[in-house]
């Protein structure tokens, strides 16, 4: 079975993703009020938005949030959450937003790690900087570079996590299959701090943070990294 550009790999999961896949509904309430001492008050982008459960999470934190997703799948179950705004569009082709309108541009659950092609990530990088606001803040959600385990042998298959799997199929490149839905298998990146560091350069202020509960970020060690970098 060859790996599914993401478009296709979540239009075949949509159905069950909440029920499976999704964060508890305990952790979107930190996330998003953590995102309420970091983000200036506005209109804010979520990038890779999916079903939409960040959404009215992120109003009632005081957010104007737009959803953003490639897959009408998933934007299908997005639209049941209350006046949700949604765009179908892919990040990694150009946001179809004018320049200077985002208080906030977010893309957490790792969405960005979908961005497989060369130069996909510079593109997001130069775009997110683009729509948001002088001020406004890009904020990440990856996970951390150590949760990936070891690849002692090339495209042999990992367990990452119960239900799914990966293997190392070229450098920074992991091909991550759901064992529980039929095997299908998309692209990922496996990014690094160093990966960061070169791709949010036109970005005058960028810091890490181990996750939503506040701590100090350590590079040997964590299962997310959470990116902020400043306008």
């Amino acid at each position: 079975m060859n790996p599914l550009p993401s478009r296709d790999f979540y239009d075949q999961v949509a159905s069950v993703y909440d029920q499976r896949y999704a964060y508890p509904s305990k952790l979107t309430a930190v996330q998003a009020a953590w995102l309420a001492k970091v983000c200036p008050r506005g209109p804010l982008l979520d990038l890779g938005t999916g079903t939409g459960r960040m959404l009215p999470a992120l109003a009632r934190a005081g957010f104007l949030p737009v959803g953003l997703d490639c897959s009408p799948a998933m934007l299908a179950q997005a639209r049941r959450q209350p006046s949700a705004l949604l765009v179908r569009g892919d990040a990694g082709r150009g946001l179809p937003f004018a320049g200077g309108v985002f208080a906030a541009v977010i893309g957490l659950h790792a969405t960005l790690i979908h961005l497989s092609a060369p130069g996909e990530l510079e593109a997001v990088a130069a775009e997110a900087r683009r729509v948001l606001r002088p001020g406004g803040v890009l904020v990440l959600e990856l996970p951390h570079p150590r949760t990936y385990p070891a690849a002692n042998w090339p495209r042999v298959w990992r367990e990452y996590q119960p239900g799914m799997s990966c293997r190392r199929v070229a450098p920074g490149l992991e091909e991550m299959r759901l064992d529980d839905a039929g095997g299908i298998t998309t692209l990922v990146r496996a990014l690094t701090v160093a990966d960061l560091k070169t791709w949010l350069t036109a970005f005058p202020r960028v810091e890490l943070h181990p996750g939503f509960s506040g701590g100090r970020f350590r590079t040997d060690k964590g299962d997310i990294m959470v990116v902020c970098a400043w306008k």
